[in-house]
């Protein structure tokens, strides 16, 4: 495996619902924060930045993948030469999916990804994707996944076996949920030995629920390097995929499974 370096920059920001243009404006004055990298630079948005979870809204705005969330996107990641994620409405028979799109630094849609999982309510509106999705960035290998996704070990796990070295996770966590995003941020990057950035909301939503943050870059041995808390704010981090040769050396998770043994269960009664 090739060792290389990439950067990773986590936007924790508010989102205004229905208020596509104002976020817009936000997010870029926000990315005019980031230094600028000479490696791969990946640049994670919150889930649904642009609109949030006032499904009202979907109808009254339109979708916005492709639209003009997806135009920002791809407008946005040309400007300032980096991949940009971001997730965004798009409508199909009469519901909605989240799709994630990945922008390119020449401004382009490398590809897109339909939240697998809906949230309990969320099935009356979205419906769910059907594959997992994975990005070749020249030789980084990136794995995606949105929210609650990031509670189904299956995903990731399938992820980390595809070759992912790093898994974007956007999301919109809310309180009293801090506990829990934490756990599973750091346990997904220690049980699949990968990389993992996951970028979360901050502020108050139009039902009161309150999202705290915790944007955060895990390592393949689960070190967190920098995790931000409530506030609206962009943290940076360099990477690089040797630490997760390294992981695997020390640990040696892989080598030592036994998928076959897996699909067999002894019960006794």
């Amino acid at each position: 495996m090739m060792k290389m370096e990439f950067t990773v920059s986590l936007i924790q920001a508010p989102c205004f619902e229905g208020r596509r243009e104002r976020n817009f404006k936000g997010i870029r004055s926000m990315l005019e924060q980031i230094p600028s990298s000479d490696s791969i630079h990946l640049v994670i948005l919150p889930e649904l930045f642009a609109i949030g979870f006032r499904h009202e809204d979907y109808r009254r705005l339109g979708a916005g993948v492709p639209g003009c969330t997806s135009d920002f996107l791809c407008e946005t990641a040309e400007e300032f030469s980096i991949y940009l994620i971001g997730t965004g409405i798009e409508e199909s028979a009469g519901k909605f999916y989240n799709t994630l799109v990945l922008a390119s630094p020449e401004g382009h849609v490398v590809g897109a990804y339909r939240k697998i999982h809906p949230f309990q309510e969320e099935k009356d509106v979205f419906l769910g994707g059907s594959t997992i999705t994975m990005f070749r960035l020249g030789e980084l290998r990136v794995g995606v996944e949105i929210c609650y996704d990031i509670r189904f070990p299956e995903v990731s796990r399938r992820l980390a076996l595809e070759g992912a070295q790093v898994i974007l996770v956007p999301a919109a966590f809310p309180d009293p949920r801090a506990h829990h995003w934490d756990t599973l941020v750091m346990a997904r990057a220690i049980e699949n030995q990968v990389f993992i950035a996951a970028a979360n909301r901050v502020g108050q939503s139009f039902d009161g629920k309150t999202y705290f943050g915790h944007s955060q870059v895990v390592d393949p041995l689960g070190v967190r390097f920098t995790r931000i808390n409530s506030e609206v704010d962009v943290i940076t981090h360099k990477c690089n995929t040797k630490a997760i040769e390294s992981a695997r050396s020390q640990i040696t998770c892989y080598k030592d499974r036994a998928p076959e043994k897996y699909e067999k269960v002894t019960w006794f009664e």
